[in-house]
């Protein structure tokens, strides 16, 4: 008997002693779980911060960018004060604008606004540059097609009537362009200024195909003589 009881005493101490070792694992458990909590919280914290920080930086730019943007408007097409000054003058304050505008935040429209003020300010090197990297960057068609036609009128005034009808070519085979009419009636006259009449004749006879509807269809028949 007093072996059993032995026994018996041996077990409930060990059994006791493993209460115990639980009762510490759960208490270092608990108290890493209380530090990883704590670390989540203000690894939680830091992220709505940094959210909240970008949320005001972005709409901050995006608030400048589009008073830049709508000052830029109204020195380009001179309304309000803009009327004042001189048409150099306000292409020059409207490129500044659109460039301050776009630096703020990036826009397609804006970017072509900024070629079409070199333009209007005749440095058609810089204006071409600027409308090449807009039909890199973006893809919006009503866009792009605006661009290669502005960039074809920047080279026909350079008198690069080559690059100028590659330009009018890309604008012609942009799917869904607004602008494949005035493409083909542009590329017809650069080619009858270049001397290339049978060329222009197939553009005219193209225009009229395609686009039978449009305001330009009668004016490509009677360059035809139909």
């Amino acid at each position: 008997m007093p072996k059993v009881i032995k026994k018996r005493a041996e077990k409930k101490a060990h059994k006791e002693e493993n209460i115990s070792e639980t009762v510490v694992d759960i208490r270092k458990k608990i108290k890493e779980r209380q530090r990883t909590l704590v670390f989540s919280l203000i690894a939680f914290g830091a992220v709505l911060l940094l959210a909240g920080a970008f949320f005001i930086y972005n709409k901050t730019t995006t608030s400048k960018a589009r008073e830049l943007e709508y000052e830029g408007y109204k020195a380009f097409y001179g309304t309000g004060q803009a009327q004042t000054i001189s048409p150099q003058e306000r292409y020059k304050s409207a490129l500044e604008k659109f460039k301050g505008s776009y630096a703020a935040k990036k826009n397609p429209v804006v970017l072509l606004y900024i070629a079409n003020s070199y333009y209007e300010l005749g440095n058609y090197d810089e204006a071409v540059k600027t409308l090449q990297d807009l039909t890199k960057r973006y893809s919006d068609p009503k866009v792009v097609s605006l661009a290669y036609y502005k960039m074809a009128m920047a080279y026909e005034s350079k008198n690069d009537m080559p690059s100028a009808l590659d330009a009018l070519n890309k604008l012609a085979g942009i799917k869904d362009s607004p602008l494949q009419d005035m493409a083909l009636m542009e590329s017809a006259h650069v080619l009858e200024v270049m001397g290339k009449a049978e060329e222009a004749k197939d553009k005219y006879k193209e225009l009229v195909s395609k686009f039978p509807k449009s305001a330009l269809a009668d004016k490509a028949k009677a360059r035809l003589g139909s």
